[in-house]
Parts: C-alpha cells; structure tokens; sequence
C-alpha cells in the first residue's frame, strides 16, 4: 500500500519550465536527489504546473511518459504516486542516473558510482592490455604526454584530462558498451571530479598511476594494467571521501566548525 500524501503539499522550488522535456528532467531531479521517495503521492497536475512553471497539458503528457519510464505509478480515482524506480524503473532511467547533474548528489547513489566504477573499469584496463591497437595506444599516449605538460595542476582542465584518459582505456578495450557507459557518465563524473581536483596535491599520484597503467597496457600485461586501474580508483575513491569530508565540515564563511 502506497504511503499517504504526508508530503502532497511541499512547496517545489519555482523554475520557468514549458516542454515536457524539460519537465521530466526537472522531475527526474526531485526524485534522483531524494526530495521524492518510493511510495509519495504526487500534488495535483495544477499545482505541479504553476510550482514548475508549466503549462497543464505539459505536466499531463509528462507524467504520462514518466509512469511509461517506470518513474511514476498513476491510479485512477487515487492520484499519481512515485514508483520504486529500483524495481519498475527502464534504461531511461538508467541513463537519467548517469546523466543527473542536479545540485545534489545523493550519498547512495555516489557509493553506486563509486561501486560501479571500480567493478567496470578494471575490467576494461585489462582488456584493453589485450585488444589494443597501436591507433587506439597512440591516443592514451598522447593524453599522457598532455598531462606531462600540465602546467595548472588544479581545476577543471585536470578533470578534463582524466575523463579524456579514462575514456581512452575503455575505448582500446574493444568493448563498445563500455565507451557509451563512460559517456553517459560524463556530466556527473565531471561535477564529483572538480571536487576531487580542487586539491592539488592529489594530482602527481594519479599521473603517476596513469602512466604506469599506460605501460602495462602498451606490453600486454593485462594483470598488471586491471591491478592499476584498481590503484588509481582505490586512491582516487579514499582521497574523494578526505576532500568531501573536509569540505562539509567548514562551513562557507571559514574556519571549521
């Protein structure tokens, strides 16, 4: 039985929407960032509309393709609640996770991307050792050498690199699921790498580690590269926890608290 509407009258924060694209993303934020939950019933189609700053027969259709999603549950004659998306939810809300870039990432959810990374990318290190080709070589090679020449070792044009590097070792994996897993990814890897890049000293470490997995991918050794890859996320994962921790407990004006 579905939750009552406990939170059927929360205030929405006011953004200027119209087409039903752009209300389904906005919706998708609610419910990704945790400000819905399995169970919740939805304000009616009015409310919803004037809170998103969208027309009624937008946030009709949208709903619609939502519960086609496996996001919502419509009942007639009860209202439209949130669906369980682990258990109902399709590939679009699959992508939807991998692309959410909304101005909160959930703890649950970056414990998932953290999880997933280090089950998928080991494994395309070692495949790439495999499969590479001498082109598909060429291109970790020569991120390698840009990261040689970095002379800003803080920002988001280190997180650029690394996404450019990793993306290269999944492409030489020969696996075309894992380049299109990393692309889906783009958005919120870069929002949880400028976080981890806003402290330099991190950066020489996962040079280091880049360039050793680049070796090992360049001689075959497909062990040796799935261990590194390993490496770099193991450090890159503890050192994330360090930065994010730090930054929760100083509060905006200072010092901590």
């Amino acid at each position: 039985m579905a939750k009552k509407a406990a939170k059927e009258e929360r205030a929405l924060p006011p953004r200027a929407r119209g087409r039903k694209e752009d209300f389904i993303a906005r919706f998708e934020e609610l419910v990704l960032s945790g400000r819905f939950s399995p169970g919740d019933r939805l304000p009616p189609e009015r409310d919803l509309a004037e809170s998103l700053g969208a027309s009624r027969p937008v946030v009709h259709a949208a709903l619609g393709e939502l519960a086609s999603r496996g996001l919502l549950r419509i009942e007639s004659r009860k209202g439209v609640f949130v669906s369980d998306w682990k258990k109902e939810g399709s590939i679009e809300i699959l992508l939807s996770l991998m692309s959410y870039s909304g101005d909160e990432i959930s703890p649950a959810f970056l414990e998932s991307m953290l999880e997933m990374r280090l089950l998928f990318e080991t494994e395309t290190a070692r495949l790439a050792a495999q499969r590479r080709t001498g082109a598909q070589m060429d291109e970790i090679e020569k991120v390698v050498a840009r990261e040689r020449l970095l002379e800003d070792r803080q920002g988001h044009g280190v997180t650029l690199l690394d996404y450019d590097f990793h993306l290269a070792v999944a492409i030489a994996s020969g696996n075309e699921v894992y380049p299109l897993i990393m692309n889906s990814m783009r958005r919120i890897y870069h929002r949880i790498l400028d976080r981890f890049y806003a402290d330099p000293s991190v950066v020489p470490e996962v040079f280091r580690l880049h360039r050793a997995l680049a070796r090992a991918i360049a001689e075959g050794r497909a062990e040796d590269a799935s261990g590194t890859m390993r490496d770099i996320l193991v450090y890159g994962e503890s050192n994330l926890r360090r930065i994010l921790a730090a930054a929760q407990a100083t509060p905006v004006g200072g010092g901590p608290r």
